[in-house]
């Protein structure tokens, strides 16, 4: 539990700040509550035996403040206080759950950016060792039960925690005795619940993440490859890994929905209980009915105000039990982060370092889990003014030695020098020299010109330059024939175009 601690803090960063001023809050809340329910116990006593209650204290106290003694209208007055502060209360408690709601989804917000930050940065050998449907799924998927399961349910936990000490504090004050039981059987069904399905539900959430992924990564296959998939006919192959992924994400969840939704009827039948117990008790011991009516009207409402505390807490350490593998594995990708070598978000537009040289020298390398040298001692010069190809058959490291001119990995042995300095000392300004035309062309589902003009926002699109660069790759016909010209959708991929096209 303290890892586990550890981690959420981590994961809310600079945010922790803002903590303050909601548990302010939610002690206001508690206020409110000890004041409201505090006259409930005095109201029903006033109203069941007015004279006995003017008799004492309350009538001291009214003619300290100088009310009317009319009982109709201090029935009246005292009938409308207890109204004005249940308002009050339930104006604030409207408040602090529209704070805690904004401050939780607010997280997402942060959170998915710096994981997509994170995902982006990644060292290319680290990229190459999962698949796409992991970070779509962690940012997706896993921030959104961090910020609903953990943060908004760990704050709703800490404001019922308080109030529910408060209630207890009145309660304890009222009658000790009769408080201890409650205690005793709300301890029994809600710590007694939590250790009995603790370990399943850590199961349950680590089993349902790993099937919700395997979701993500089926539709994603099926889908991308939807057109070799239906010439090969293997169709019904990637509709039962999908289905198969499905049941696994069902099953789990049902266990999680029956398992948060229980404890509410579990309690509603120990208060029931309870309030029928004290009502024996009290015949047995020959209490009056009008002497146990104030302490039940206090209890009863104590009790109808600590019931959904009860059943959110219980919900709660569900829900945090639930969310234990979210929070690890959004904890180890955003931490890995610090150790990332930061790389510029965008090229920098200074005028570009003419070339002179690249020069690969005794260059040794071998992908992680392998054993096999990729590249070993291998060396290579180019100089202005060459065009070089590189031959061999598959496998023999042509790529390997592609990523590495482009600065994606890092060799193990030897160096790369641009223009006389290590490669890595000026990777933007290389890179600022580079046109790459891979395998795989990349297109984003968006119009023919913000493909072009990749990464630059749409009102700032130089068109001469777009018209240019469409003429040069000889598309300008291709376009004109297209329904909206320029600002015609290529489709996820490029799928609307041809192979050359693309």
């Amino acid at each position: 539990m303290k890892k586990y601690l550890t981690e959420i803090f981590y994961l809310l960063g600079e945010e922790r700040k803002k903590l303050w001023p909601i548990l302010v809050l939610f002690f206001i809340v508690s206020l409110l509550d000890l004041l409201g329910l505090g006259l409930v116990g005095p109201y029903i006593a006033f109203i069941v035996d007015p004279k006995s209650m003017l008799d004492g204290f309350l009538g001291n106290l009214i003619t300290k403040i100088g009310l009317p003694e009319d009982l109709l209208l201090l029935s009246i007055f005292f009938g409308t206080t207890l109204f004005s502060i249940f308002l009050i209360k339930a104006i604030v408690i409207i408040f602090i759950n529209f704070t805690i709601a904004n401050f939780s989804q607010n997280q997402q917000i942060r959170l998915r950016s710096n994981l997509m930050n994170a995902y982006q940065k990644l060292p290319y050998t680290d990229y190459l060792q999962r698949n796409s449907s992991e970070y779509i799924h962690s940012i997706q998927i896993l921030v959104g039960e961090y910020a609903n399961q953990v943060v908004l349910t760990g704050l709703r936990t800490v404001g019922d925690t308080i109030v529910a000490i408060a209630i207890f504090a009145l309660l304890a004050w009222s009658n000790g005795l009769v408080l201890t039981l409650l205690v005793i059987l709300l301890g029994i069904i809600i710590f007694g619940y939590d250790y009995f399905f603790r370990n399943k539900l850590k199961n349950y959430g680590i089993q349902t993440n790993l099937a919700s992924r395997s979701i993500v990564k089926g539709v994603s296959e099926g889908i991308e490859g939807l057109k070799e998939i239906r010439i090969l006919g293997k169709l019904q192959f990637f509709l039962n890994k999908v289905r198969s992924s499905a049941e696994k994400f069902a099953y789990y969840q049902t266990r999680y929905i029956v398992i948060t939704t229980s404890p509410r009827y579990l309690l509603e039948l120990l208060l029931v209980g309870f309030l029928v117990l004290l009502v024996i008790g009290a015949a047995f011991s020959g209490q009056s009915t009008s002497e146990l009516l104030p302490v039940l009207g206090l209890f009863g409402v104590a009790a109808m105000r600590l019931m959904p505390i009860a059943n959110g807490l219980s919900n709660q350490l569900v829900r945090l039990r639930y969310g234990r593998n979210a929070v690890s594995i959004l904890y180890k990708d955003l931490s890995n982060l610090e150790e990332i070598k930061t790389e510029p978000l965008t090229l920098i537009s200074d005028k570009p370092e003419e070339f002179e040289t690249l020069i690969l020298d005794q260059i040794k390398f071998t992908y992680p889990s392998t054993e096999r040298l990729v590249l070993n001692q291998t060396s290579l010069s180019i100089r202005a003014g060459e065009s070089i190809g590189i031959i061999g058959p598959s496998g023999s490291g042509k790529t390997t030695l592609i990523d590495l001119l482009l600065g994606l990995l890092e060799p193990e042995g030897g160096s790369i020098s641009y223009n006389g300095d290590p490669l890595d000392k000026k990777l933007t300004k290389w890179r600022n020299q580079v046109a790459y035309l891979p395998q795989q062309v990349f297109l984003i589902d968006d119009t023919v010109k913000n493909n072009v003009a990749l990464g630059v926002e749409e009102q700032k699109i130089n068109e001469k330059l777009l018209l240019k660069a469409l003429h040069k790759s000889q598309l300008t016909q291709l376009v004109e024939q297209l329904p909206d010209g320029v600002n015609t959708f290529l489709g996820e991929r490029g799928v609307r175009l041809s192979g050359g096209q693309r």
